[in-house]
């Protein structure tokens, strides 16, 4: 029976070792994978400090841009008062030249008129009617007060004198005077068109390609941040992916461990009943050899017992081994 029982027990813990080789064979597995999601875990920690890094970098990029172009606004908004400013001049110039243009051709036909009638007006009423439409040309054309005050003048004159000759001369140098400030007009207007040319070409079209170039730029650098942060977020769910693998490795390793100190100790016990059945067969053992060896002895004993009642030669071992059943008995 105790041999049997150093058998099943050896069974046994063959069969525990292999299993344990197979718990240790599964951690070494799972510890393989383990460090291999740690690789993995650092490589997308990596990533994703460099992917943020580059968010970084790009924010602050559009922050610059975004000031730039704040700037360049403030400097456009200004060139374009300026340039509203000189346009409305050029207008209002422009304006006025045409309106001393018209007085001249007026103040030439009255002219003409005089001059005609050598000096002397011979159609008072058509005179009057010149002189109005001078006057209304007056009244609704803004000027400085003292050429309007010459001009005011040479009207009152030209009422109070419609038949003096004197009033060619008075005609002659107000048209000539008007003519002046044609030409000065007229030299303003073109440098304002000069001005106004030089400064959108020189100032305003520069600053209005650079903040289309800017906001172009800034699209671009927009865009760039809407794919670093889908690549963000990204790697993101890629790092807790591979986190939660990991939890659930380390929880395996937790369970094998568990079980592989449960085998051990299983093992453990196992040999420790291997080894007490081992000891307790080697007594069984002993205890039949003694008794084969009793058994042998007292079947020889017996033998020299019937030699001696025969009256037959009994040897000297033959005598020992009787002497010796007697001393067991």
């Amino acid at each position: 029976m105790s041999l049997l029982n150093v058998e099943e027990l050896e069974k046994k813990i063959e069969e525990l070792s292999a299993k344990l080789n197979d718990i240790n064979s599964e951690l070494d597995k799972a510890y393989k994978e383990l460090n291999e999601l740690k690789g993995k875990l650092n490589e997308k920690r990596s990533q994703l400090t460099s992917i943020i890094n580059q968010l970084n970098s790009k924010r602050s990029e559009l922050s610059e841009l975004k000031n730039r172009i704040n700037e360049i606004i403030s400097k456009r908004n200004s060139l374009v008062e300026y340039l509203k400013k000189n346009k409305a001049e050029k207008d209002e110039v422009s304006k006025r030249i045409t309106q001393l243009r018209d007085r001249v051709k007026n103040l030439r036909e009255l002219l003409k008129e005089l001059e005609a009638s050598g000096g002397r007006v011979q159609d008072k009423d058509k005179l009057r009617v010149l002189i109005e439409r001078l006057e209304f040309e007056h009244d609704t054309s803004p000027s400085d007060l003292k050429r309007e005050m010459e001009f005011y003048k040479t009207i009152t004159e030209l009422g109070k004198n419609l038949e003096k000759a004197e009033t060619l001369d008075e005609l002659r140098n107000h048209i000539a005077n008007t003519i002046k400030e044609i030409n000065e007009l007229s030299k303003r207007r073109e440098e304002l068109v000069n001005n106004l040319k030089s400064t959108y070409e020189g100032s305003y079209k520069p600053l209005k390609d650079e903040l289309m170039g800017l906001r172009n730029k800034v699209n671009e650098v927009r865009n760039s941040i809407g794919e670093l942060k889908k690549r963000r977020d990204e790697l993101k769910s890629e790092r807790d992916e591979i986190k939660k693998q990991m939890l659930s490795l380390y929880a395996r390793i937790k369970e094998l461990k568990e079980v592989k100190r449960q085998v051990i100790d299983e093992i453990n016990k196992n040999r420790l009943l291997l080894v007490a059945a081992r000891k307790s067969a080697a007594t069984a053992e002993r205890r039949k050899s003694e008794e084969l060896v009793k058994d042998e002895l007292r079947k020889k004993a017996m033998e020299a017992l019937q030699k001696l009642e025969k009256g037959e030669r009994v040897s000297l071992d033959e005598l020992i081994g009787l002497e010796d059943t007697d001393d067991q008995q």
